[in-house]
């Protein structure tokens, strides 16, 4: 399960980057997934060192957009 999860963050992570250079309006829809997507993988194996990571990407691009 765990290499898994870091698939899933590596996936998620790749995926916001491409959609963030073609749109910059989408940060906030793509916030609410990433966050989905965490709060999902923190259930079904919490504490995984990959579910850190996702949240510092998180919170760099809500300071990179000058958000929350």
């Amino acid at each position: 399960m765990a290499d898994k999860i870091e698939e899933i963050v590596n996936r998620a992570i790749e995926h916001t980057l491409t959609i963030l250079g073609t749109s910059r309006g989408a940060w906030s829809v793509a916030r609410k997934g990433l966050e989905r997507i965490h709060d999902d993988l923190a259930f079904a194996a919490p504490g995984h060192p990959a579910l850190a990571r996702l949240k510092a990407f998180i919170g760099d691009q809500d300071r990179t957009r000058g958000e929350r």
